[in-house]
């Protein structure tokens, strides 16, 4: 009769390892949504109660087949309107099923919106044109820097979608310099600040810039990027940014300044701990 001897070491390190398995599963794969009220005296009674989700950071991650367990919660939310603010695939990605999959999931039963991260400027001429094809085809309308009036009864609101060149992300390669991006360049892609009577909504990748979309003359500015930190340490946040910087000033939530609001996505895709995926209900009050 074989004898069997209980090895502590060994069952506390199989136990240790299915632990952070299951922890890493979690913290990756669950998805959270919250909440952000965005009131405004530019914000009519047709636009009062006007829902929208926005979505960031997808890295072209499923959440079930097909991304359907991402696509029925929004469908629970019942938004007006749902704006995608870039970095939904990666630069390294061949098959941009899992992004499309969700594309096609919303596309077909709410207006959706669509502008590139700095990821996206990593593709190839010929992927970005089969990406924008394949979305277009979907009924996601691509914003390239453009603006598009959202009219609700006798009202509107504006949305843009702005993107800028990989340049004023990182500079000969490193992320440490930068050239800045100013008010002058704003203009120069998407025009002058709208009318000042009318609500305007930016879709902007990176945060970072939020004095610029400020100063411009953006009412509500929604970003992503900073993939919420990356590792979040409660009081004192965000741990990590895309810009090699620690604790990033923008990494969640709301933000003010001015005259102008920003929500910053924790995004869906990418590594992270204490900081699940995330989609953003923003709910316009007058």
């Amino acid at each position: 009769m074989t004898e069997y001897k209980w090895d502590f070491k060994r069952s506390a390190f199989v136990g240790g390892t299915l632990s952070m398995a299951a922890l890493f599963m979690i913290e990756n794969y669950s998805l959270e949504s919250e909440k952000q009220v965005i009131s405004s005296e530019k914000i009519t009674p047709d636009f009062d109660g006007f829902r929208i989700v926005h979505l960031s950071d997808l890295h072209c991650r499923s959440f079930g087949h097909k991304n359907r367990r991402l696509i029925r919660k929004i469908k629970k939310i019942k938004p007006d309107l749902v704006v995608m603010t870039g970095d939904m695939v990666s630069r390294q990605d061949r098959n941009f099923e899992p992004f499309l999959n969700l594309a096609r999931g919303i596309a077909r039963e709410f207006p959706t919106y669509y502008t590139i991260g700095n990821h996206e400027l990593d593709l190839t001429d010929r992927q970005l044109s089969i990406l924008f094809s394949e979305l277009r085809g979907a009924g996601v309308q691509v914003l390239n820097n453009d603006r598009v009036i959202i009219t609700r009864g006798r009202s509107a609101i504006d949305l843009y979608g702005m993107w800028y060149a990989l340049n004023f992300y990182k500079k000969n390669g490193s992320y440490r310099r930068h050239d800045p991006f100013t008010v002058g360049d704003m203009r120069r892609l998407i025009g002058d600040a709208p009318s000042r009577r009318r609500f305007s909504i930016v879709m902007a990748h990176n945060p970072l810039d939020f004095a610029v979309y400020s100063e411009w003359g953006a009412d509500l500015v929604l970003s992503g990027h900073v993939h919420g930190g990356g590792v979040r340490l409660g009081k004192l946040g965000g741990v990590f940014s895309p810009g090699r910087k620690f604790f990033p000033e923008y990494y969640q939530g709301r933000y003010s300044l001015g005259n102008t609001d920003m929500v910053v996505s924790r995004g869906l895709g990418g590594l992270r701990l204490f900081n699940r995926p995330q989609i953003v209900e923003i709910e316009l009050r007058r």
